[in-house]
């Protein structure tokens, strides 16, 4: 849940409309449609006689915790922990870089105008073109009420406070769709993006958010997408069965999966790697509580049901803290399958790594990681950070940035979670670009090849961190260094990179 400073009672046209009561048909332009797009429409029923699938809202990527008050506050914590103080002293502040924050909460947007500076609002659900505002006052539906974009969009502020900023309504697949489209068309040079989307793909890089992002970045706009906040709560490994009786083995000799949930209403996500062909796989999902009762049951029927998507979702009330066991049973169908669990809001036994959600998954996606912020230099991952490969072995995430902030919604008790990491990671890129005159993509390249790691080697990836922490170099040391190089001599030394902080490193492969 959200905390936000000011509450205030809502008038919402669909108050009671929660993550799953949408529905996505493959029809643009459906009748009464919620939102549309190119490519679908948005039901708040499962329409007869056409294939659908549930439109689920994408999950914000922050830990928050309730803030103290509304007033004027600056994530300075970023500020230094990305080293850009000095680039701000020297009038480096964004200017020139158009960036979006895709997001679904902009709830009282206005209430903090003076901590964002001129920006602009496009509602990609209003319209399909996103050309309209967003009306910030009366949200759609109950998984908006809250101002989780106004906070990413903030501390793109205070640490590129020259930049173009744009706050873009997406509450979907289908609104972002659209919002990637209005991204391209308008030259947005970054979107920053904290939130992931689940059952799109098997998270291996495919599906339609990272298609989205594949798309945008061959125009030259680059998603800069949390890694997510799921280290805790996912399991992946190949379906067994030792003793065939349908139930999946864990690799703990036991046919369930405990996770530990606090009191409230959580999902479990079952899927498996069978999405473009459904076949005749069929998996059924049930959570049991400590004494063995039924809590909850997903028993969709692929692929001849209401949706072939090769997934189950156990919606249940756990009604104390505890042990929760999930239990998964194949009906028909090939056993050669890898499933993955995502145990949202629990800790799973013995997670695993490849926690990271679409469009993370994404090799166009820019993915960042969380290290808090005080100390940064110092700490590991926050240990909720997703984790990579991706379930596609991809090496993500590309790079981890500082978290912990002090923004205006949540108040002196910081903004965390790779939802602060990444707007704060964004706002870096657009420095770099501005001080050196680079695109998107190169200045995201730029800074994971000036990040700062333990590693003796500054190419080994780490799996929590990616290149390493987010920071930016000296500005009069690396032109030095580098106008000292001839245009087409050899490749630069170690020794070299290490005084100039990388950056001559790859400016001298580029002018070869």
């Amino acid at each position: 849940m959200l905390f936000f400073a000011l509450p205030i009672a809502l008038a919402t046209e669909h108050p009671e409309v929660g993550v799953y009561d949408r529905y996505r048909v493959e029809v643009p332009g459906w009748p009464g449609a919620e939102a549309s797009s190119e490519t679908g429409s948005v039901l708040l029923a499962p329409p007869d006689g056409v294939a659908w699938t549930v439109e689920e809202a994408p999950s914000l990527d922050d830990d928050p915790l309730p803030g103290d008050d509304v007033g004027t506050y600056d994530a300075n914590e970023g500020i230094d922990a990305l080293a850009a103080r000095p680039w701000r002293e020297a009038g480096i502040d964004g200017s020139g870089v158009r960036i979006a924050v895709f997001d679904s909460q902009f709830y009282n947007a206005e209430l903090w105008a003076d901590e964002l500076g001129d920006y602009q609002t496009n509602d990609c659900q209003a319209e399909a073109s996103c050309d309209l505002p967003i009306d910030s006052i009366h949200p759609d539906y109950s998984f908006e009420e809250g101002s989780h974009g106004v906070a990413c969009a903030q501390v793109i502020h205070d640490i590129a406070p020259g930049a173009e900023l744009h706050l873009v309504r997406v509450n979907g697949t289908t609104t972002l769709e659209n919002a990637a489209n209005w991204a391209i068309r308008n030259d947005i040079d970054l979107v920053s993006l904290s939130m992931s989307f689940f059952s799109s793909s098997y998270y291996d890089g495919d599906g339609l958010p990272s298609t989205l992002a594949s798309q945008m970045a061959a125009q030259g706009v680059q998603l800069v997408n949390s890694a997510g906040n799921y280290a805790d709560e996912h399991w992946d490994g190949d379906y067994y069965d030792a003793d065939n009786d349908d139930d999946m083995d864990f690799p703990w000799g036991s046919s369930y999966l405990p996770v530990y949930y606090g009191a409230g209403d959580p999902t479990v996500v079952v899927s498996w790697d069978q999405y473009h062909s459904c076949g005749d796989t069929d998996f059924d999902a049930y959570v049991f509580d400590a004494d063995g009762a039924v809590v909850g049951r997903s028993e969709a029927n692929q692929p001849d049901g209401e949706s072939c998507s090769p997934l189950e979702r156990v919606n249940f009330h756990a009604a104390q803290q505890g042990w929760y066991y999930l239990k998964i049973i194949r009906r028909a169908g090939d056993p050669l399958v890898r499933l993955t669990v995502y145990a949202r809001e629990g800790t799973a036994y013995q997670a695993t790594p490849g926690s990271i959600a679409d469009p993370g998954s994404s090799a166009s996606a820019f993915t960042v990681g969380a290290v808090r912020a005080i100390d940064y230099l110092q700490n590991g991952a926050e240990g909720f950070s997703s984790v990579g490969p991706t379930q596609g072995g991809l090496a993500k995430p590309d790079i981890a940035g500082p978290d912990g902030l002090t923004t205006a919604v949540y108040g002196a008790y910081g903004f965390y979670g790779t939802s602060a990491s990444t707007p704060a990671v964004t706002a870096a890129i657009a420095l770099v670009m501005q001080a050196e005159g680079l695109d998107a993509h190169d200045a995201a390249e730029r800074l994971a090849g000036n990040a700062q790691t333990d590693h003796r080697v500054y190419t080994e990836w780490d799996g929590e961190l990616g290149a390493g922490k987010a920071r930016l170099w000296s500005l009069d040391t690396a032109r030095a260094a580098c106008s000292a190089l001839p245009a087409d001599g050899p490749p630069i030394r170690t020794a070299l990179i290490l005084v100039s902080g990388l950056w001559c490193g790859i400016m001298s492969r580029r002018r070869r």
